[in-house]
């Protein structure tokens, strides 16, 4: 297929394997993609008989055993009646990612990766009850609840396990110097996708949303075509945060661990009193 301008909009590990010699000759930049890492990061919803708002915003389970997250998700959505579109049977969606597919869970032993769908289903129910029904005061989150639910259509069970179509982007230490930008040195190729290069600086889908403006910001530029670009905004982070950005910095200078995992610790030792 011959065209003016190429836009290879592909995941990191796609794109990892249709880079050839030949390309990275042309495009230098284009080498460091097969050396960006990707980790599972996928979710599974519950359809609820009667909503659970929870919190007004994502949930973190920082001590899950799959570091869970979670979000419900009615709450946000005044003008979308659940009801009416499921013949009175759901009210609310709980959704919830989960982020480490190898540590074996509290319920059944066993990692993500080698569950069945059913027995990842059963045991992020169970951590996640545990975390926010500790007393079994919140009511909602039983059994009896749950009209249905949904495991993410990327994972596929296996005789061994999980197989994930869609692994994520992980930015790792030094990974930044891999990252190819939207504009490659290839005149008439551009890159759109959640590793590229970018403000926002995460693979998510306002990433890759930036990496496709400059796509065709590049394309503009180069085809000398007379139009306004896109407009590509900077990341702006929370004043709140920068005292723990600016203690982060110091503890790293000094070769002291994460503030995050000093409070992980702590909580441990506190769980270990009280089960004393």
């Amino acid at each position: 297929m011959e065209a003016d301008y190429y836009v290879a909009a592909l995941p990191v590990e796609a794109m990892a394997g249709l880079v050839t010699d030949d390309l990275t000759r042309a495009a230098p930049s284009l080498a460091g993609i097969e050396k960006l890492e990707t980790a599972w990061m996928n979710g599974i919803q519950f359809f609820l008989k009667d909503d659970v708002p929870l919190a007004h915003g994502h949930q973190i389970y920082p001590d899950s055993a799959w570091a869970l997250t979670s979000i419900s998700q009615q709450q946000f959505w005044d003008a979308y009646d659940l009801r009416a579109r499921t013949d009175g049977a759901v009210g609310g969606v709980l959704s919830v990612i989960v982020s480490d597919w190898n540590t074996p869970g509290p319920a059944n032993g066993k990692p993500a990766k080698e569950c069945s769908p059913e027995e990842i289903r059963d045991e992020v129910w169970t951590q996640l009850t545990d975390h926010l029904d500790r007393n079994h005061e919140r009511e909602g989150l039983t059994e009896d609840n749950i009209y249905d639910w949904a495991l993410d259509p990327a994972l596929n069970a296996t005789e061994n396990g999980m197989d994930n179509g869609e692994p994520l982007l992980v930015n790792t230490v030094g990974s930044l110097s891999h990252r190819p930008a939207a504009d490659t040195e290839i005149e008439n190729l551009a890159l759109a996708a959640d590793y590229v290069r970018t403000n926002t600086d995460l693979a998510c889908m306002e990433g890759a949303n930036e990496a496709a403006r400059r796509a065709a910001n590049a394309i503009i530029e180069r085809s000398g075509v007379r139009t306004e670009p896109c407009e590509v905004r900077d990341l702006v982070e929370p004043a709140v945060f920068e005292p723990s950005k600016r203690q982060d910095e110091l503890r790293y200078r000094l070769g002291l661990p994460h503030p995050g995992e000093v409070r992980k610790d702590a909580s441990r030792f506190v769980r270990r009193l009280a089960r004393a």
